[in-house]
């Protein structure tokens, strides 16, 4: 019992983004072996966010175990049936993007196809993070299906923009690119990656200035290991053109 209060407590803090409060109550919930999914997947996320890929696996492997369980009771009430699938969707989601991190590829990629073959939807999320997995491994044509999917379910979705603008950037096509990723900019203004590619499209096209404003504003932007781009690698192109 007193694992799970922990755990809700938690989940209440990071709904409340008191970051540090959630994460010393999830650590607390797991040290009195917490049942409280929510709160495993959670603190999941937050390791996944900081980089600790192996942790953050564990704890999502764990996360799922109790979740098929549950799914699996007669008393489940509707509320808590609808959570369930929920994260039944969104634990192998978290779960590809540790193996992508771990530069485990083709767990990453089989993991999101295996959940596409068990569910008639997956989200836009769901499909811009293959999409981009796809252009990882250079497959850019699956990543250019799997992206536009993503934006024909939802045409504000930012992150497909950004693939396609990724993809582009790839096969030398800047024009092309630089149209994505002025899309995903206007649809978030704080898309990290987008204001990234868009400097180094403008540094490749010798604006100079252009690039290093689209840096300077990247560089405002919350970063976090599930981005494409790291801030070290922001600040070295800002340091080159200043």
């Amino acid at each position: 019992m007193k694992g799970y209060i922990y755990g809700f407590l938690g989940n209440a803090y990071l709904i409340k983004y008191q970051r540090e409060r959630a994460i010393n109550c999830f650590e607390k919930a797991l040290k009195n072996n917490t049942k409280n999914i929510l709160a495993i997947y959670n603190y999941g996320i937050i390791l996944l966010q900081d980089g600790h890929f192996d942790k953050a696996l564990k704890l999502f492997f764990k996360s799922q175990e109790l979740n098929s369980k549950k799914a699996k009771r007669k008393s489940t009430t509707p509320a808590v049936l609808n959570r369930t699938m929920l994260l039944e969707k969104n634990i192998p989601l978290a779960i590809s993007s540790c193996y992508w991190r771990l530069n485990n590829m083709d767990k990453a990629i089989s993991t999101l196809e295996d959940l596409r073959k068990k569910y008639e939807y997956v989200s836009p999320n769901t499909l811009t993070t293959l999409g981009y997995f796809y252009l990882l491994v250079k497959d850019y044509e699956k990543a250019k299906e799997i992206s536009q999917l993503a934006i024909d379910d939802d045409e504000n979705f930012s992150s497909a923009w950004d693939n396609m603008g990724q993809i582009y950037l790839e096969q030398k096509d800047f024009k092309t690119a630089k149209e994505k990723f002025l899309k995903s900019i206007e649809l978030n203004p704080k898309s990290v990656d987008s204001l990234y590619y868009l400097g180094i499209i403008e540094e490749i096209e010798n604006n100079k200035e252009k690039a290093l404003e689209y840096f300077k504003k990247a560089l405002d932007c919350n970063i976090t290991s599930l981005n494409t781009i790291s801030k070290e690698a922001i600040e070295n192109k800002i340091k080159s053109l200043s």
